[in-house]
């Protein structure tokens, strides 16, 4: 696998990452554009075999170019050789980076072995296998595009196919669903018959071949941080009991005499205490600890007395059914949650579902066991480092750069400021907003409302175009990497991007020190807003340590997932 490599060979791949970086990082684009031609089935065959006996070597991988039908860019055509052997390759222009991701994944299903085109959701998954099927359909290679909604037979059946389109996390869930059937022995012999006898029917993912990655800044480096995992719901018996025992005891006590209520909370009494003492004598277990009991039977009195069915839940369908959050409020406390376990089991209700988790695979970890990986995106400045550290794979360049379409920040002193700067811009027409989250784009449109402005408001990172995309793009906060803000402009179409944040705002205060915020204060000289110079300065330091932040995140589950990896070489295979 590609993440059991040995010092030395890290060592001495780290060598070769530094003198591509250097010398190779730009792709040299070819003397001529490969011919195209037509190819009957004994063709095709032949150009199989050769491959699987030779490689891909230069002439095979043209004459598999010149079974292409639409006419490709020379830059387009650099990068498919450099994503046939693995790698990123940036491309600016959308139509190139598709193009390159078509041409790579034809030579390695005419080589025959199974190729995944990864996108980060449903909608990119469907638009790629749409635009695949003409094209692939007359060279004999069959695509399919596996989504959320496939179920059952359907979904092993996606996996036959030559190119299969899915988003990452489905193909890796259904991997670590397959792990599971096979046993703890994986992919050893007896693993197989096990999982052929079980009964259940098996998913078949196949062999992860070559894992060809669209956006690839999004799937390898924004989703590295959120685990694939299977997780199944559970009520032990024992949790039950433990519950049942002190709503038992807390009927014993008696309201003055053995609690009282003071300021909200119930207070045991000193007879209470001895009382419970005498009572719990032949349980043992965690009942002989007198603080951790007392702290039970406190809950126990809070559900019995004070929690209200009708008033403060409800129970439906055999569920006890609590009120949702209101937005802005603080989410259950531990103590409030041991309290609603306990008004579920005087229901005679089940417990809340706790999840087990049975099986568990982090992004890199998963993506690393495909014996080939490459992936395109429009814009790698700054991650050619992460890319070489996550997944050991190298960072290249074909045609030209990307045009700057994001102008200066601006920064304010106060929220307020920037809200009016907000409305002024949302009345201007023809511009859109983008935020960190769900819950943001909520507070943003309560503060246009009022005003009586509508804007389109998204969040990033942009998976996704609204029906309404175009104009101005206006990010109203601070983003997790400047780079969602490049790559929202580009999938929304819009014309240029600004930054719009302010000193109150959470994620800024917590990207600048707090001298830094004096020295905001003083360059505003009197006014709400600071000099572009100073805001642009300001902002991007802010945004670095954001960026910083993140990336230690990412390593340091790298150098787990590395870790548990060596341990299991010794332990045996186990997810």
């Amino acid at each position: 696998m590609r993440g059991r490599a040995s010092a030395l060979d890290r060592a001495w791949g780290g060598v070769g990452y530094l003198f591509h970086a250097v010398f190779a990082r730009r792709l040299r684009e070819p003397a001529a554009v490969a011919v195209q031609r037509a190819a009957t089935r004994e063709d095709l065959l032949a150009l199989r075999y050769r491959l699987r006996r030779d490689g891909f070597t230069r002439t095979l991988v043209d004459e598999c170019f010149a079974l292409y039908p639409p006419a490709v860019p020379p830059h387009a055509l650099a990068a498919a050789r450099r994503l046939i052997g693995g790698g990123i390759v940036e491309l600016a222009e959308p139509a190139a980076r598709r193009h390159a991701l078509a041409l790579a994944a034809l030579a390695r299903g005419l080589a025959g072995e199974p190729v995944h085109l990864l996108t980060a959701g449903d909608a990119a998954a469907r638009s790629l296998a749409e635009w695949l099927s003409p094209v692939f359909a007359p060279l004999g290679l069959a695509v399919a595009c596996l989504t959320r909604e496939e179920r059952g037979p359907t979904r092993r059946e996606r996996y036959a196919a030559a190119v299969l389109c899915a988003p990452h996390r489905e193909i890796g869930i259904d991997y670590l669903r397959q792990r599971l059937q096979r046993g703890e022995r994986g992919d050893t012999l007896r693993g197989r018959l096990e999982g052929l006898s079980s009964g259940a029917a098996p998913v078949m993912v196949g062999a992860l071949a070559t894992a060809l990655v669209e956006e690839a800044e999004l799937v390898l480096l924004d989703d590295a941080q959120a685990p694939l995992v299977i997780a199944a719901p559970s009520d032990h018996p024992r949790e039950r009991l433990v519950y049942e025992q002190a709503l038992e005891l807390a009927r014993t006590l008696v309201p003055e005499a053995d609690y009282s209520i003071a300021e909200g909370d119930v207070r045991l009494t000193t007879s209470a205490s001895r009382r419970l003492e005498r009572l719990v004598s032949p349980l043992g277990g965690l009942w002989s600890a007198r603080g951790r009991r007392e702290e039970l039977v406190t809950w126990a009195l809070e559900a019995l007395h004070f929690a209200k069915r009708g008033v403060d839940y409800q129970v439906e369908n055999d569920r006890v059914v609590f009120p949702p959050t209101q937005p802005g409020a603080e989410e259950p406390g531990p103590d409030e949650l041991e309290v609603r376990k306990l008004v579920e089991v005087k229901e005679g209700c089940r417990l809340s579902a706790r999840a087990d988790v049975l099986a568990r695979l982090s992004v890199p970890a998963f993506l690393s066991r495909y014996k080939t990986l490459a992936g395109v995106c429009a814009d790698a400045r700054g991650l050619e480092g992460e890319f070489w550290r996550l997944y050991s794979v190298k960072t290249s360049r074909a045609g030209p750069a990307a045009a700057p379409m994001v102008s200066a920040p601006r920064l304010f002193l106060t929220s307020a400021a920037k809200r009016a700067a907000l409305i002024e811009r949302a009345r201007s027409g023809s511009v859109m907003f983008a935020v960190r989250s769900r819950a943001a784009a909520q507070e943003l449109a309560e503060v246009l409302k009022p005003a009586g402005v509508e804007a389109p408001i998204v969040a990033l990172p942009v998976l996704q175009a609204p029906p309404s995309a175009g104009g101005e793009l206006i990010v109203a906060e601070l983003p997790l990497a400047a780079r969602h803000v490049r790559q929202a402009v580009r999938v929304l179409g819009a014309s240029s991007g600004s930054l719009l944040v302010s000193l109150e705002d959470e994620a800024v205060l917590q990207g600048m020190s707090l001298a830094w915020r004096a020295f905001a204060g003083a360059s505003a000289r009197g006014r709400d807003e600071l000099p572009p110079r100073a805001a642009g300065w300001l902002v991007r330091r802010a945004q670095r340590v954001h960026e910083q932040a993140q990336r230690l995140v990412r390593q340091e589950l790298k150098f787990r997932d590395r870790l548990l990896e060596d341990l299991l070489a010794v332990a045996g295979p186990r997810e």
